[in-house]
């Protein structure tokens, strides 16, 4: 029994050691994608590691192609596997310069954010690829960038309507549906009878269910399969999302989605 223990022992110590040795790889790669290069002791300095971890981490990451380093001045930069799994996603990326257009116009027309987000691999996380922002005193907070749970942003839901029961229930298994505010729908029920709603509007809301004081409606884009390509997104200060403004604002998101929905179809954009 006493084995048993030590063994145990041991290999819960070894999964920690492992983790906290990826923890730093990570921090490592992030770091690079900062700056042009960077020596081992600068590095070591200011992600606060040995010097020896970090010239091991980046001989490891230079074996495998994620970094290569300068034999002149023997500083490392990212290597070309990060581009490759760049490559991976690029096709989250290829949307945003269809979108960008209709998003400065939408901004000018309702003095409001505008963004553009898509589901992110896992389908539990919205990300945020691109955003106009309003010229008013006072606006919604910039999320360019940011992911959101799913059950949480307008953007999620309307992915959410193009699913059936099963996958919805599939998706939301992913999502611990956590409750960020008292108005945030966190069950399955609460949420499907919302869904059935925005499926009749064609779009959909979130009023102060990330943040208290923070609103936001999206309608979907389909792309040339007809598959979920993303969503174009209004944000702002839930007391201009007024009843009058949200039918107002959804009809010009219906006629901008159905508009880059053609666009996206007729480019072959998938």
């Amino acid at each position: 029994m006493k084995r048993r223990g030590r063994r145990r022992i041991e290999e819960a110590d070894h999964r920690t050691s492992f983790l906290k040795s990826a923890e730093r790889t990570l921090d490592v790669l992030e770091f690079l994608s900062k700056t042009r290069s960077i020596g081992i002791t600068e590095l070591a300095e200011t992600i606060k590691i040995g010097t020896s971890t970090a010239h091991r981490i980046l001989v490891t990451l230079e074996k495998k192609g994620f970094a290569v380093q300068d034999p002149e001045t023997e500083r490392y930069a990212l290597g070309h596997m990060v581009f490759q799994l760049a490559r991976s996603v690029i096709y989250m990326i290829e949307p945003v310069k269809y979108v960008r257009p209709y998003l400065e116009e939408l901004c000018k027309t309702i003095g409001e954010n505008i963004a553009f987000g898509v589901v992110t691999p896992g389908k539990d996380r919205t990300l945020i690829l691109a955003e106009n922002i309003a010229d008013k005193a006072v606006i919604a907070r910039p999320i360019l960038f940011q992911r959101f749970p799913i059950h949480i942003c307008p953007c999620g839901k309307t992915y959410l309507l193009t699913l059936d029961d099963k996958q919805l229930k599939a998706i939301l298994a992913k999502d611990d549906m956590a409750r960020f505010t008292e108005y945030a729908s966190t069950s399955f029920s609460t949420l499907k009878k919302q869904l059935m709603q925005f499926h009749k509007l064609g779009y959909a809301l979130s009023r102060d269910e990330f943040s208290i004081g923070l609103s936001a409606m999206a309608s979907g884009i389909c792309d040339a399969e007809n598959k979920f390509a993303g969503a174009i997104m209004i944000i702002g200060p839930t007391f201009r999302f007024t009843d009058k403004n949200i039918k107002y604002w959804g009809k010009l998101l219906l006629q901008v989605t159905a508009k880059l929905s053609l666009e996206f179809k007729a480019k072959g954009v998938v």
